[in-house]
């Protein structure tokens, strides 16, 4: 069975929901936020500011792969196993992390992928941190299980919490981000069983 956490409850508890400049530099601290929630199936939930002082960026700044396993890889949980963070840059990797069901950050290019549909912020158009909890085939499709910390319910139509959008969507947006094809910026989170 795979854990998909109650995202306004867990994920609500001390964070308020970003607002559209606080959104643009935290979707970093609250993607990892959810990926400790989903390892430790909701054990583990940590404020923004407790993570992004873990992660080593305090302030309201970007952060990257690199601050995220340094944040991740810093919590014990009594009872479980280490909680990994592994750094993927090839979109093939991802893939199959994802496909293993594993939870996996991506960073995107969220003008590239504003163009390609409807998004939370159609006005944002920088660098973004995301969330894939899952994936399921469609009509021959493959789709991924979102999680994207701008569907907050500031723009009609948008839900809020995951929501399934076609894998070559975030796939280009990804790479895109990289600035190269099959490449990409993730990190894959493990561990965190119980013992």
């Amino acid at each position: 069975m795979i854990y998909l956490p109650d995202h306004q409850a867990q994920l609500g508890r001390g964070t308020p929901v970003p607002g559209r400049t606080q959104g643009s530099r935290d979707c970093g601290p609250r993607t990892v936020q959810m990926g400790l929630d989903k390892l430790t199936e909701g054990e583990l939930v940590p404020t923004i500011p407790a993570l992004r002082k873990r992660m080593g960026t305090p302030g309201p700044v970007q952060t990257n792969v690199y601050d995220a396993r340094e944040g991740v890889e810093s919590y014990r949980v009594k009872g479980r196993k280490p909680l990994r963070y592994t750094i993927r840059d090839r979109i093939a990797d991802v893939k199959r992390a994802v496909a293993g069901g594993k939870y996996v950050q991506c960073c995107i290019d969220y003008g590239h992928f504003n163009r390609s549909g409807r998004t939370g912020d159609p006005v944002f158009t920088g660098g973004h941190s995301i969330g894939v909890l899952g994936q399921r085939e469609r009509q021959g499709e493959m789709w991924w299980l979102l999680w994207d910390p701008l569907d907050d319910a500031r723009r009609a139509g948008i839900p809020q919490g995951p929501r399934w959008v076609p894998r070559d969507r975030i796939v280009s947006a990804m790479e895109s981000f990289a600035g190269a094809q099959g490449r990409a910026y993730a990190g894959v989170f493990t561990g965190g069983r119980k013992r």
